[in-house]
């Protein structure tokens, strides 16, 4: 009798073999040829599953995207409880800069979604940026004193405390910035600076007055 094939599990070795070739060339190396190539594939059994190369590296994206996920999520959001406040915001922000080879790895995969939606911009925005931003949004919120939000949903949405949003997006900004030029400026930014200079600004976002806990949303959250 013929073998059954595994669909599902042949398309998700082909997303293992496309990572790799992003992390050695980028997703410029992500086309048919190569990405059959790495996986030891023929080119013709690779174009069962993809047409052509817009196909290959958009099914590649939103793997490399749920990757990323399972990678970076579960070490987000592993309880803290040691330390200020500060520290812990600053253990979580840690985790988005590249300073280890898993980090820089992710990094370089960020880098590679980034660069596919500059040439394909998604509908609605960034999916990842967007997360980024619901994660610096809780990280400030926190800090500046309001409840966590309870679901994803809700965390996806502008605060009510415009402060928060203000400083989410220096935050937010701020990291970018930071690991770019870890990544870009290899020795010029040390592990021990880039965390000092992540806990300076972490302590210079103010705390909310009693009354800003139960401000109205901001207008901005009709756009």
């Amino acid at each position: 009798m013929p073998r059954l094939v595994d669909h599902d599990q042949r398309r998700a070795e082909l997303a293992e073999a496309a990572i790799r070739v992003i992390l050695r060339e980028g997703l410029a190396g992500v086309t048919v040829r190569g990405v059959a190539a790495e996986a030891g594939w023929s080119t013709g059994s690779l174009r069962h599953y993809f047409a052509n190369q817009y196909e290959l590296q958009a099914y590649v994206v939103q793997a490399t995207t749920d990757t990323l996920r399972r990678r970076v999520l579960p070490r987000v959001q592993r309880p803290r409880t040691q330390g200020s406040m500060v520290d812990q915001i600053a253990s979580i922000m840690a985790e988005m800069l590249p300073l280890d080879d898993e980090r820089r790895e992710e990094y370089a995969l960020w880098s590679a979604i980034v660069e596919w939606e500059r040439q394909h911009p998604p509908e609605g925005g960034s999916a990842t940026w967007n997360d980024q931003r619901a994660l610096h949004r809780q990280c400030i919120a926190a800090l500046r004193g309001h409840e966590p939000a309870r679901e994803l949903d809700q965390a996806m949405l502008p605060h009510r405390d415009a402060q928060v949003e203000l400083w989410a997006a220096i935050l937010h900004t701020f990291v970018d910035g930071l690991a770019s030029q870890i990544v870009n400026t290899p020795g010029q930014v040390s592990a021990d600076t880039a965390a000092q200079l992540l806990r300076s600004l972490l302590e210079a976002v103010p705390r909310a007055r009693p009354d800003q806990h139960a401000q109205r949303p901001s207008p901005r959250t009709s756009e």
